[in-house]
């Protein structure tokens, strides 16, 4: 499986092919071969088959319409480009109307950041919700106009359950 992922400004090409607990990455040119095992839901374990390095954790949520990741103390955001693929965490009329952001993981709503009626831009917070000890900030996938808010703060979440509606 190959994909373009946008980390900030950066664009990697990026090959994926999994056989069971091994993951053969190559990135930009460079291979990497890892023994993957994810210890509970969003948290991954890296290790390399043959030795040589330590086991590195990483954990991986969705957010804003692609992927917060956290390795030791560094964050990324990462966007998967995926020609007629919906992103991850939304739902979509397929005549391209009202957009619904969902929850990708379980969680408590900490906050929630617009009501219905108020115009967003891409990228915009919509709703935090806290998930193993982290605050994830779910944000407008694009610009819009907030139709509904299906959540409030305290509200727990499942995955897949309607946070907002975007137009």
């Amino acid at each position: 499986m190959k994909r373009i992922v946008r980390m900030g400004a950066s664009r990697l090409d990026v090959s994926l092919k999994r056989d069971g607990d091994t993951l053969e990455a190559v990135v930009d040119g460079r291979s990497y071969r890892l023994s993957v095992r994810e210890a509970q839901n969003g948290v991954f374990s890296f290790i390399r088959p043959e030795g040589g390095g330590p086991c590195i954790e990483a954990i991986v949520l969705g957010s804003q319409g692609g992927y917060r990741i956290r390795v030791r103390r560094n964050r990324f955001d990462a966007m998967v480009e995926r020609p007629g693929e919906n992103v991850a965490g939304l739902s979509r009329n397929e005549s391209g109307g009202p957009l619904v952001l969902k929850a990708v993981m379980p969680g408590r709503v900490v906050r929630v950041l617009v009501s219905a009626g108020d115009d967003v831009e891409r990228g915009q917070g919509i709703v935090v919700i806290e998930a193993m000890k982290m605050e994830n900030e779910m944000g407008a996938p694009r610009e819009g106009t907030v139709r509904k808010v299906s959540v409030a703060a305290g509200d727990r979440v499942e995955r897949g359950a309607e946070l907002a509606v975007i137009e």
